[in-house]
């Protein structure tokens, strides 16, 4: 059984503690020179565009309580969805790698016209090539809890306050194994 205490961003199977995605890829991305107030503000800004995103893809979203600065970003995520024909299949779902023994909650999956799609909301695409493998351990996981996802394209989704939306296909085949790597 895999749980998740949001509050120590711990994730545990069968009792056990369980490194994250996240956790894992930590190393990769440095930032240190973003002043600990600005990289504060950013993540409950972050946390906030992903829950608009899930409520609006669920259709459980109340427009009327969002605040000013988030009404570009619901406009992108629109733009986006209208764009791209994107249906929701999960949003925020959480998944276990036995094999590999990490856990984490990706994003969103579900269809475009392109066909089936693993992505990442991001505010800025500061991790650079990390997302990819963010996204691969991602992927993984999913194969291996759900049994599906294996034929699935991974993007990041750059949503903010400036906009417009961009949409970044992660398509590097080492992805995987670099994830692995860093795992390990």
């Amino acid at each position: 059984m895999l749980t998740f205490d949001e509050a120590t961003h711990t994730y545990t199977y069968n009792g056990v503690v369980v490194p994250s995605v996240t956790q894992v890829l930590k190393p990769l991305t440095n930032y240190g020179m973003i002043p600990a107030d600005k990289l504060e503000v950013a993540r409950q800004k972050g946390v906030a565009v992903h829950k608009m995103v899930e409520l609006h893809a669920k259709g459980d979203l109340d427009v009327e309580t969002l605040p000013d600065w988030m009404r570009p970003v619901l406009a992108q995520w629109e733009q986006f969805v209208s764009d791209t024909g994107f249906e929701l299949v999960f949003s925020e779902h959480q998944v276990y790698h036995q094999t590999y023994g990490y856990a984490g909650t990706f994003d969103l999956y579900g269809q475009m016209r392109a066909g089936d799609a693993l992505i990442d909301v991001k505010r800025s695409f500061f991790a650079g090539p990390v997302i990819g493998l963010q996204l691969a351990g991602y992927q993984a996981a999913i194969v291996a809890t759900l049994k599906m996802a294996g034929q699935a394209k991974r993007y990041a989704l750059k949503l903010n306050e400036t906009g417009p939306y961009r949409i970044e296909p992660f398509t590097n085949k080492n992805d995987h194994g670099d994830f692995i790597t860093a795992l390990a």
